[in-house]
């Protein structure tokens, strides 16, 4: 099972994460798309481990990733029916043995991380199964003539509902404990009805993967796996108490007698039967579950806390949504320094005042070491990013999120080096001088307005380009006139000391502003011609 997942899922690595992660709001697509993703994959807990990843980077709202999970519990039922149709019903030894040679061919053949080395990895896990398939078949069939199998048989259901639960929870697939549960009953150790019970276990007992998974995660995947347990406890115990007694009924009702196919259907009927029963209610259950965890969240404060680099898309996300919020941040703290409040931008006041309580309110000296210690953690997270296998679209990327970084920080640094300079200004006994502070300041305002407008809206790159370039037509533009201004007063007053700090903080702001509009334009998408039709915001709100 383990080499099947390893196979499919670097097959198709990419368009499954992006069948994940654009799944819509509704409750029967996010769940069908758990359905089919957990169908290709053959592993319910990877796709719940990479929903956990895509919901903490804020790609997967949660009611969405509670539906896929959901609807990967119905897709495990897939392996069942596999094995059923095949599995029991061919000449496995006669199967597998060419499938391996095929499978061996390929991986000595094929270079690594290449389709054709994942391909013959998924044939090399199809072997391996059907061969182990053949290996336990035959191996059941002569365990009774060695060892009186009567203790196998006869408990109480309780029994083997618990024996599910741990086999699932120590192997961590509860396919492979029905593949086990199916060659016990082809073998006749177990009845069926002793094998329906432990399948509801292993229903039960797969969700610890989620548990083991969050246990020292953030809060959100703490939410979800409690989603995960709280709706498979809820449909396996109904199952376990309300449906198993009445199984031969129900086989009776569809008239089917085989005991594996009735195996494989007892385990559909109850994960259909659970998620047509849970869809009018996922959006209040969520809610539910968001609401006991919000009384208790201890969730960090930092996304690349809760992000793992493993999954390297959800990672670039998170990166890319951290260093965006720095933006904003830096923005925000360049405005400070000339005692401009985030309050009083129009931009912020009227339009989005719900993020004047994420923007810390705080002096242009803790802000700048705030963005010094995200710097840190960005460069951090990113060297744990790179050790990852990376395609070289996913290397750009995080270079040039990097870049976007850099030029942050540096624009901040320019006005930190200018901070007593430009005290002297606004304090300075020279009329002309403090006017020409007060002209900077008005120039900071309508500039740094004008790109947390940017920043917010929903605009085409292009438009954003034409913009970045017109701010910086003026920025030049500011900086002649204000050298021009510094040179005529220093002509007609003659002797004024403050010169060369005048022509230095019109420099330092000229830079400041200047590698502020650099790192935006890194942080558009590099094919600025192929993104027309797709209009995407430029800060994730909230975030």
């Amino acid at each position: 099972m383990s080499q099947l997942e390893y196979g499919t899922s670097k097959l198709g690595e990419t368009r499954l994460r992006h069948w994940l992660r654009s799944s819509t709001n509704t409750p029967l697509a996010s769940i069908t798309t758990g359905t089919i993703t957990t169908a290709l994959l053959q592993s319910s807990s990877m796709v719940s481990l990479l929903v956990m990843a895509f919901a903490s980077a804020g790609i997967l709202p949660f009611v969405n990733a509670v539906g896929i999970i959901v609807g990967a519990n119905l897709g495990t039922t897939v392996t069942g029916w596999l094995v059923a149709l095949f599995g029991f019903k061919l000449e496995l030894a006669a199967t597998a043995l060419p499938l391996f040679g095929i499978a061996a061919f390929t991986l000595a053949m094929a270079r690594k991380r290449t389709r054709l080395y994942y391909a013959g990895s998924a044939v090399l896990g199809i072997a391996l199964l059907l061969f182990g398939l053949g290996i336990m078949k035959a191996s059941m069939e002569s365990i009774p003539d060695r060892w009186d199998i009567s203790l196998l048989q006869g408990h109480i259901a309780l029994v083997y509902l618990l024996v599910g639960i741990v086999l699932a929870a120590v192997i961590q697939s509860s396919s492979a404990v029905m593949i086990m549960a199916l060659a016990a009953i082809n073998a006749e150790f177990i009845s069926l009805q002793e094998a329906a019970a432990l399948v509801i276990g292993a229903d039960l007992g797969t969700t610890s993967t989620t548990i083991l998974g969050a246990l020292k995660g953030n809060t959100i995947k703490k939410q979800l796996a409690f989603a995960h347990f709280i709706f498979n406890l809820s449909v396996d115990l109904t199952a376990f108490f309300f449906l198993l007694p009445i199984l031969p009924l129900l086989l009776g009702l569809v008239n089917l007698s085989d005991p594996i196919f009735s195996l494989v259907a007892f385990h559909s009927l109850i994960n259909i039967a659970g998620v047509l029963v849970f869809i009018p209610f996922l959006r209040r259950f969520t809610k539910w579950i968001e609401a006991i965890f919000s009384r208790h969240s201890t969730q960090s404060s930092s996304m690349l806390d809760r992000v793992p680099t493993n999954v390297v898309d959800a990672a670039l996300t998170a990166l890319r949504t951290t260093v965006q919020n720095m933006m904003l941040q830096a923005v925000c703290n360049n405005l400070h320094l000339f005692n401009l409040k985030p309050g009083q931008l129009k931009i912020l006041h009227t339009d989005h005042p719900e993020l004047l309580n994420i923007i810390p309110d705080r002096s242009f000296e803790r802000g700048y070491e705030e963005l010094k210690n995200q710097e840190g953690e960005i460069l951090n997270y990113s060297l744990r990013l790179q050790a990852q296998p990376l395609a070289a679209t996913e290397a750009a990327e995080l270079q040039r999120l990097l870049a976007v970084t850099r030029n942050i920080v540096f624009s901040n640094k320019s006005l930190k080096d200018i901070r007593q300079d430009l005290d002297e200004l606004k304090h300075s006994n020279n009329d002309s001088v403090r006017a020409l502070y007060s002209q900077h300041k008005e120039f900071q305002k309508a500039c740094y307005e004008k790109i947390i407008e940017l920043l917010l809206g929903i605009h085409s790159n292009e438009y954003i380009l034409e913009e970045l370039r017109d701010l910086q037509e003026i920025n030049e533009r500011h900086a002649e006139n204000v050298n021009r201004t510094v040179h005529d007063h220093a002509a007609n007053e003659g002797g004024d000391t403050s010169i060369s700090i005048q022509l230095n903080a019109n420099w330092e702001i000229k830079q400041a502003l200047t590698t502020m509009l650099v790192a935006m334009e890194f942080s558009l998408a590099p094919d600025i011609e192929n993104t027309t039709a797709e209009l995407t915001p430029n800060f994730v709100k909230g975030a």
